[in-house]
């Protein structure tokens, strides 16, 4: 499935790929759960971290929290891989098990979900990365301040505190939806 996008991306490697899709994958989850998305959000594009930002608005809205306790990545599958004019997409679907309730913010008190069982779920992602994408390990100076590069772990710049734009770099999050079973 992936020989196509190793033609044109000789250094792309699959597991490292995947291994990346699920440590993002619950990165999102975290920050929906602690209503902070700044671990992540270096990793999804503005469509992305809109529809994020609007499910964390709305719980607080709500004065809710959405937990996923107890989170299993079960497996992860990469359904599609396409070759498009000016990026590669690749679609992938996570399997993963966890406790899916919610909190009354300021009561605490279990209002919807269960918190005893875990539910599985079906995890659609789809990543982007562009064709003219810079090679990370040749950037040299931060985008914003031009102090040597050295982003921290949040893909942030460590004197400024800039993001840097992964989608110029990365594999970027473009979509993603759930399904319960």
């Amino acid at each position: 499935m992936y020989d196509e996008l190793m033609k044109y991306e000789q250094g792309f490697n699959p597991d490292m790929f995947l291994t990346k899709v699920n440590n993002i994958f619950v990165l999102m989850m975290n920050g929906i759960m602690f209503q902070n998305l700044q671990s992540v959000t270096s990793w999804l594009n503005d469509n992305m971290r809109q529809k994020l930002l609007t499910m964390i608005n709305d719980l607080k809205h709500n004065d809710l929290i959405q937990m996923y306790d107890e989170l299993n990545v079960k497996n992860t599958y990469v359904r599609k891989v396409e070759i498009l004019d000016d990026r590669y997409r690749i679609e992938v679907e996570i399997e993963a098990r966890y406790l899916d309730y919610r909190l009354n913010n300021t009561t605490k008190q279990i209002v919807s979900g269960n918190s005893e069982s875990r539910v599985l779920t079906i995890n659609n992602l789809v990543f982007e990365l562009k064709k003219d994408h810079k090679d990370l390990g040749m950037v040299m100076h931060c985008p914003n301040c031009g102090a040597n590069i050295d982003y921290n772990a949040t893909g942030y710049c460590s004197f400024c505190n800039q993001q840097l734009p992964k989608e110029d770099y990365d594999w970027i999050l473009v979509d993603w939806n759930e399904v319960k079973r």
